[in-house]
């Protein structure tokens, strides 16, 4: 995630550079119609810069996203602008078969033929970590996570 974050904020930083381009050498900054495109663009680039600080990470931890609710699984994703969370996805416990996690993603398969895979600002090593202190041990023994 980190990584998608940085090239986002350099495209929409070259985005801005044309913008400011088109302000100098044309008489643009006077339509009201580009003054809203450079609004439109200072939110967005603050969106996208904010998703690479610190204060994002701490703002968003894991047990906001994954979340144990007696046997189901709540998976919430993030979408939109700054720190907005879209879901929940339910998921039987019982019916978990895999968890594969990956930087910043994980990807859980259930017996069900259903696959979901959501993004979360965490490392692999913290993902497992987090699954793993997540469920029993009697659970770990049929799910497979890795």
């Amino acid at each position: 995630m980190q990584a998608i974050n940085k090239r986002l904020a350099l495209i929409v930083g070259c985005f801005g550079v044309v913008l400011v381009l088109l302000s100098v050498f044309t008489e643009l900054l006077q339509q009201a119609w580009f003054i809203f495109l450079i609004a439109l663009w200072l939110f967005v680039f603050s969106s996208c810069c904010y998703r690479l600080t610190p204060l994002f990470k701490a703002r968003n931890p894991l047990d906001k996203f994954i979340q144990r609710e007696q046997q189901h699984l709540l998976l919430f994703t993030l979408s939109g602008f700054f720190d907005r969370v879209h879901g929940p996805q339910w998921l039987v416990i019982d019916s978990i078969e895999k968890i594969q996690c990956q930087d910043d993603q994980c990807t859980i398969f259930s017996s069900e033929q259903q696959q979901c895979t959501i993004g979360l600002p965490a490392s692999q090593a913290e993902l497992l970590d987090y699954f793993n202190s997540l469920f029993t041990e009697h659970e770990k023994l049929s799910i497979t996570i890795v």
